[in-house]
C-alpha cells in the first residue's frame, strides 16, 4: 500500500487529518533525490537484516 492509497483510505473513513498526513508523506518522498548505488546497497542490507530479525522473533 502506498501513501496515496492510505490517504484515500483515510478519506473513505472520514479522517481528513490522516489523509493530509499521507499526502504530505507522498509529497516529501516525491521531492527527495534519487538514491545512489551505495545508499541502495546499504538499504538492501538493512531491509535484509530487518526481515531476518522478524523471522527469528516469530
Amino acid at each position: 500500500m502506498n501513501a496515496e492509497q492510505r490517504a484515500a483510505e483515510c478519506e473513505a473513513e472520514g479522517d481528513m487529518t490522516g489523509a493530509r498526513y499521507w499526502r504530505h508523506v507522498k509529497d516529501v518522498v516525491d521531492a527527495a533525490p534519487e538514491l545512489g548505488p551505495e545508499q541502495l546497497s546499504r538499504l538492501r542490507v538493512l531491509v535484509q537484516l530487518a526481515d531476518e530479525s522478524n523471522v527469528t522473533a516469530a
